[in-house]
């Protein structure tokens, strides 16, 4: 027998099977993708029903997933200490107040910090100023601002000097969002800081499961709300579906999130298409 030849015989049927296969994975991706005369119907249908989007369609329409989460314990101490400074008071469960600074600390979840006054004054830059401060801040408490990324920047229509900014939670390349930081800002000064996180561990595929596609979402949904003006539309992890109190686990799957020019936030279910709160 001449091996050489039965070597490059070998070599090239292998080489063979794989385009084989390569274009038939290929082929059944394209069987899954969503056309885009598809998309085209929908930003039409969007349009007749007076609902205006400035932003891509996303075509995904694969497996569905679980984000599972552990909680963790808040030091209180340290919040209360670097966002009230020394001698404040704690009040009725866990409140704290210090002359016009309050600070409510939700157990294991997030906390709430209020000011009347100006005393956490951002210079130059807000959205620069506001991750600065952020960031050394959470530093000092011992919180993950680096698990977090800018989401939104909202200027009030009627009041230039008060703007609101949001973080959403990012796990990998995941939006978690139901971990967020709200900041509104009046006078170029924090007014409050909304804080939510539970730590993400690890993401689960469901196999058997798919998510409904976007463009089915904008057109049972979204239809029901004329004259508004979509500015992204995008998945990510929300709603709590399990909790194990023993274990302090929880987990939740993908939701669609579509968001609107003023900021207004509408989550689908990725699995039925129910509107979440």
């Amino acid at each position: 027998m001449d091996w050489k030849n039965a070597k490059t015989i070998l070599i090239s049927g292998f080489l063979i099977l794989n385009i084989v296969l390569a274009v038939t994975i290929y082929n059944e991706m394209k069987m899954d993708e969503i056309p885009q005369q598809t998309i085209s119907n929908t930003q039409k249908i969007l349009g007749q029903n007076d609902i205006h989007i400035e932003c891509p369609i996303p075509k995904y329409t694969g497996n569905d997933y679980t984000l599972k989460y552990e909680e963790q314990a808040l030091s209180e101490g340290k919040i209360a200490d670097e966002l009230l400074g020394d001698n404040y008071a704690k009040e009725a469960g866990n409140l704290y107040k210090k002359d016009s600074k309050s600070l409510a600390i939700y157990e294991e979840e997030g906390f709430e910090y209020f000011d009347t006054e100006h005393n956490i004054k951002i210079n130059g830059d807000i959205k620069s100023g506001v991750d600065k401060f952020l960031k050394d801040t959470f530093d000092k408490i011992g919180l993950p601002f680096d698990e977090f990324k800018q989401d939104g920047y909202y200027p009030d229509v009627e009041n230039e000097n008060e703007v609101s900014m949001v973080y959403k939670g990012q796990y990998k390349d995941y939006a978690v969002f139901d971990n967020y930081i709200i900041v509104d800002i009046s006078d170029s000064s924090i007014r409050s800081i909304k804080y939510h996180y539970k730590k993400p561990t690890s993401v689960m595929i469901k196999k058997d499961i798919f998510v409904i596609p976007a463009y089915e979402i904008l057109i049972t949904e979204m239809t029901k709300y004329p004259g508004i003006s979509i500015t992204q539309v995008d998945i990510g992890f929300k709603g709590y579906t399990k909790n194990d109190k023993k274990t302090k686990t929880s987990y939740e799957g993908l939701a669609w999130r579509i968001k609107t020019y003023k900021g207004e936030e509408y989550y689908f279910n990725a699995r039925n298409g129910t509107l979440m709160e």
